[in-house]
């Protein structure tokens, strides 16, 4: 863990060095002097309607799991888990998350994860539409189009996976026995648990009356985000001198890189890119750096403090995340331990 804290540290420093490398700091002073800030404003609000709409979303994915999670709980644990990317090495705000629901709510941190990972999907299939949707109004560098079939490939292979747990349980969860069988025994048992929490995370698209109201819900998330980055080209006065889908081709670029290992806050990879997707129209080096740095902390700042408010009330600590156990609800059978007689059942058969 520690070799991979370094590692993103290091790639965040080139990134930071790319990004600033040739600029002319006059001319960014200039552009920052001139920005009218009232336009972040709209920014902030579009950013936490998404951030609203996203926990109502979660609500539906933790549904089959545990009914009956207040909003409250389920947004509380969401901004900690933003509040962890922002500010803990390694990608840390998807443990705090699942610790911070699974204290409150009493569900299992292996079946938040399952959750999670859902959620993330959905969201990168979301991106994958956004992706086809931009290039009728820009033409992507080879470096992106290449990242985007990776991550085409990676989503492909990872959707068909849940389609066949869903549709065919036993035959999916038996081939995974047969293809684990080689490995230690503590490998196999890990990745029974995780079937075993991934069937009960799944069976949200079972239930078909909220499929269309997470596919119109995540379509609004991401043309919310789109809307943050028209905002914030506004307050630089760049919209007039840009084509209407930049907002969309500045979101792709810069969610490409953030899956980029780096520093906490995905420093310098965010800048870096968004730096050099705004250059793809034709504006400036610093001009373009200077809107990078005023988006970053436009979304930086508010969901670290509102993150951190909801981390400082629930009382928690980052090492006690890290290290505890699942809680478990003291009054109803655990979620995991249903599943995990459910997977053996399914492959004694």
């Amino acid at each position: 863990m520690r070799n991979r804290f370094i590692l993103g540290l290091l790639v965040s420093g080139i990134f930071i060095y790319l990004a600033f490398r040739q600029i002319d700091f006059l001319q960014m002073w200039d552009a920052l002097k001139q920005a009218n800030y009232l336009w972040l404003f709209p920014a902030i609000g579009f950013m936490f309607i998404s951030l609203w709409l996203r926990a109502v979303r979660w609500g539906y994915f933790m549904e089959p799991i545990k009914p009956g999670i207040s909003f409250r709980q389920l947004y509380a644990a969401m901004m900690i888990g933003y509040y962890g990317n922002n500010v803990f090495p390694l990608r840390a705000g998807e443990v705090l998350r699942a610790y911070a629901i699974g204290k409150s709510a009493g569900v299992s941190r292996m079946a938040s994860f399952a959750t999670i990972f859902v959620e993330r999907l959905i969201d990168v299939l979301a991106l994958l539409l956004l992706i086809g949707f931009s290039i009728f109004f820009h033409d992507y560098p080879a470096w992106i189009e290449k990242g985007s079939i990776l991550i085409f490939a990676g989503t492909a292979v990872v959707t068909i996976f849940m389609i066949a747990l869903m549709l065919r349980t036993q035959q999916t969860l038996q081939f995974m026995s047969r293809l684990t069988r080689p490995f230690p025994e503590k490998i196999q048992q890990f990745v029974n648990k995780l079937l075993g929490s991934f069937l009960d995370g799944f069976t949200i698209f079972r239930k078909t009356e909220r499929f269309w109201t997470i596919i119109w819900q995540s379509v609004v998330i991401w043309l919310l985000y789109a809307a943050v980055n028209y905002a914030v080209l506004e307050a630089f006065g760049l919209n007039a001198a840009l084509p209407l889908g930049a907002s969309f081709v500045i979101l792709v670029v810069v969610n490409i890189s953030i899956m980029i290992p780096a520093a906490p806050g995905y420093v310098g990879t965010f800048h870096l890119a968004c730096q050099q997707a705004v250059m793809l129209f034709g504006i400036s080096k610093s001009a373009a750096l200077s809107f990078a740095l005023i988006l970053h902390i436009s979304n930086f700042i508010p969901m670290t403090l509102v993150g951190f408010y909801y981390f400082y009330r629930e009382q928690l600590d980052f090492n006690e995340a890290v290290a505890a156990e699942d809680p478990q609800p003291p009054s109803s059978p655990a979620p995991r331990a249903r599943a995990h007689k459910k997977l053996k059942k399914m492959l004694t058969k």
